[in-house]
């Protein structure tokens, strides 16, 4: 299977994320901190890397946009609590893969890791093109 990188502050959160993926036979590093997570990001080169938006003493999106330097084959997913469409469009700007909001099921988990492990090699992931429908507004 696939080598993953957790990142998240949250250590209930952090646990259920590595728990999830080792479940699905992938080999897991969990972190609760951005600086190790990116050390270990830059010497293991993991497939696939899940880090939260609002670390303690770094930002996520730092750590997506650190990421595409230091092991470009990585396929970042943010896992957060946001919803706004803002930082959807600036994690994908600075090349997360995906985005999943929390609170999340197991499922979300699985499917992110699953299409980021099967994507195309070519597949855009720093000039993803978006579509963000808005509800109609009364009159």
């Amino acid at each position: 299977m696939a080598n993953i990188v957790v990142i998240d502050d949250h250590p209930p959160i952090l646990k259920l994320m590595a728990s999830v993926c080792r479940a699905e036979g992938h080999e897991v590093m969990a972190y609760d901190n951005g600086i190790a997570g990116l050390e270990a990001i830059r010497e293991l080169a993991p497939q696939v890397a899940l880090v939260d938006r609002r670390l303690g003493s770094m930002d996520g999106l730092d750590i997506v946009r650190q990421v595409k330097d230091l092991s470009p084959n990585t396929r970042c997913v943010m896992v957060t609590g946001c919803t706004e469409t803002q930082d959807i469009v600036q994690a994908m700007r600075r090349g997360a893969f995906n985005y999943i909001t929390k609170p999340f099921e197991p499922e979300h988990i699985i499917t992110a890791i699953h299409e980021a492990l099967n994507a195309p090699d070519d597949f855009p992931t720093t000039k993803q093109k978006l579509l963000i429908v808005y509800p109609k507004q009364a009159a």
